[in-house]
């Protein structure tokens, strides 16, 4: 089973749950920036939680399905279609040989993922298919690619229920996880800081996410680098917020306020510059709680 790109989009790449044990080795964690929408698309098809599938930012993408084939679209609404008719998202779909499958512009959020049944059967580099443009890791896709995946003849109705369906129109508030750091920033810096509204700058990509508003003066401009993780906040020497994201380096030196809880960065992938966010700090125990309920129901088990 396969599909051919006829369209490949302005930014549309093959990824999976991430490259999640080579950050010793200078390595970005890499994979789906929505993890929610990924896991679901997934699920559907009752896939493995790690399955690769194509993340399709901002639309503009075109597939012809070589064979019959099951699949899922889940996340952004970037109005898809199969044969120019509107087509289900959430919901696993059945598509036939010669079929086209297209996505145009966003509706509703930016991010959107199509899953295969076994998922797409890219060349593994470092323990994933993870595609990481920064780090020369794979490529985008091109016009005539040909992406290979299982022969599948399941006949599948599965959808997500509505309650866990995302609305990607709403703003956002980040949870935030006190970092080591944390207790280096003044209560008048933390105060600015939890209770102003930022909004999402231009810098906006799978590496991080610079944000703007009322900056925090900083005592401590320049520290020396050390070890980042995923969804870590750095301010910046001008007092304003970046989000690292999957693809950020492993190392920085800018001080560490805290770090976006991993789930609510799923809400975060999904929205355009401009948008508005806040921040609240929220409680590791519930952090934990709610992160291993989403890992049981999934079914994830990262190395």
């Amino acid at each position: 089973m396969s599909f051919k790109v006829l369209k490949p989009g302005f930014l549309t790449t093959i990824q999976d749950y991430g490259r999640t044990t080579h950050g010793a080795h200078g390595m970005s964690q890499s994979g789906v920036m929505d993890e929610h929408a990924f896991c679901w698309a997934n699920h559907l098809l009752e896939n493995d939680f790690n399955d690769a599938v194509l993340e399709i930012t901002f639309g503009g993408v075109e597939l012809k399905a070589l064979d019959d084939a099951v699949i899922s679209v889940c996340g952004a609404d970037l109005d898809f279609k199969i044969n120019d008719q509107a087509a289900l998202i959430w919901h696993s779909v059945k598509v036939n040989q010669g079929d086209v499958l297209s996505w145009a512009l966003p509706k509703r959020g930016i991010r959107t993922y199509l899953a295969v049944k076994g998922g797409f059967k890219t060349p593994i580099l470092f323990d994933s298919r993870s595609v990481n443009l920064r780090e020369n890791i794979g490529s985008k896709l091109a016009e005539n690619d040909i992406l290979d995946c299982e022969s599948s003849s399941l006949e599948l109705d599965h959808f997500v229920a509505p309650q866990y369906i995302p609305n990607y129109n709403q703003d956002i508030v980040l949870r935030l996880l006190p970092s080591y750091q944390y207790a280096e920033f003044s209560e008048a810096q933390r105060a600015l800081f939890f209770n102003q509204s930022y909004q999402i700058t231009n810098a906006n990509d799978r590496t991080g996410c610079r944000l703007d508003g009322a900056p925090i003066a900083l005592e401590q401009e320049k520290m020396i680098s050390e070890g980042m993780s995923y969804g870590s906040v750095e301010i910046a020497t001008n007092g304003l917020p970046i989000i690292l994201l999957k693809d950020a380096p492993t190392i920085g030196g800018y001080p560490k306020i805290g770090t976006v809880f991993s789930l609510d960065l799923a809400k975060l992938a999904q929205k355009q510059p401009q948008t508005k966010l806040k921040f609240e700090l929220m409680d590791i125990h519930q952090a934990q709680k709610q992160r291993l309920k989403f890992n049981q129901f999934f079914q994830i088990s990262p190395n």
